[in-house]
């Protein structure tokens, strides 16, 4: 099981009444994700539902369309998304009230039984 990932962590910067924006504090070589996103709630327009969706900032915009929607997992302020057409897979979880947020991003890996994966984090 591929279960090499990159972490990231982000803290909240800016509130809105329904997104946040999230700056990265943690550096890594070669970064999959920006260093700032955007999450949102969800207007349920897609027809998927996710529940939140997330927005990469790529030079000084941010950059459509959005990266990924967020799903529920079994796990309390732990989400789901992905990258391409079920790709990459990507795990949010949110800490400190949505203060902190953890980004785990699986290269070429995707799976939905994510009990294994949220229980090793």
């Amino acid at each position: 099981m591929a279960t090499q990932h990159k972490k990231y962590e982000y803290k909240a910067t800016k509130y809105f009444k329904t997104t946040v924006h999230y700056s990265l504090i943690s550096q890594n070589l070669k970064p999959q994700l920006s260093s700032k996103l955007n999450i949102s709630a969800s207007r349920d327009f897609a027809k998927s539902k996710p529940l939140f969706w997330c927005q990469e900032r790529i030079q000084n915009k941010w950059f459509k369309p959005n990266l990924t929607g967020l799903f529920p997992t079994n796990r309390e302020n732990v989400y789901w998304g992905c990258r391409g057409r079920y790709q990459h897979l990507i795990l949010f979880v949110f800490k400190d009230n949505q203060e902190c947020l953890t980004v785990y991003y699986f290269e070429n890996y995707f799976t939905r039984n994510l009990d294994l994966l949220i229980k090793n984090l």
